[in-house]
């Protein structure tokens, strides 16, 4: 079994309690999906129970594959994602896991989340792990998608990022895309 880990860091300029409104909110969610490129994006759940928030997501993802891999993936791979994050701390942080199946590829991935305060805003931190148990090809198919996995964290922190600053600045439509 092929495992590659997959992470990203990313200060945010609000506090704890912004960035996580706007990582749960599902018109946020969905407009952030849209601007990566996805389709058919539906937020399936959003509930908050003893303190637990619970977002579940399915959308239609596009990837550029390579070669060796074409057999193994559709043009368009339907995701189903879950994000479960724990109650604030009393300083405001927060913790969770993400977990990310794509249908019909043999491939698993999902991590840890967390929130933490920092001078200015709030860290949040996205790690985990693509899991693929095939043999031979597995170690490749791993490695790319892990590649595609933090390019889409990056362009997803920086899309939040733009509707932090949008909705600070009282932008009326608070939702933008990010130039492309």
């Amino acid at each position: 079994m092929m495992h590659m880990k997959v992470a990203s860091t990313h200060t945010y300029a609000a506090p704890p309690e912004a960035v996580f409104a706007v990582m749960t909110s599902p018109e946020v969610l969905v407009a952030k999906y849209q601007a990566l490129g996805h389709l058919d994006v539906k937020i399936v759940e959003h509930s908050a129970r003893a303190g637990i928030t619970v977002v579940r997501s399915r959308r239609g993802v596009r990837l550029v594959v390579p070669t060796f891999a074409k057999r193994f993936f559709e043009p368009v791979t339907l995701v189903d994602q879950l994000d479960e994050w724990d109650p604030p701390q009393a300083d405001g942080s927060r913790a969770g896991i993400w977990q990310v199946i794509a249908r019909g590829v043999p491939v698993t991935t999902g991590g840890q989340l967390s929130l933490t305060p920092v001078t200015g805003g709030t860290l949040a931190e996205v790690s985990g792990e693509v899991t693929c148990p095939m043999p031979i090809v597995g170690g490749r198919i791993a490695t790319f998608l892990a590649a595609d996995v933090e390019r889409a964290m990056h362009e997803g922190a920086a899309f939040l990022d733009g509707y932090l600053r949008d909705s600070a600045a009282g932008s009326p439509a608070g939702i933008r895309r990010p130039a492309s």
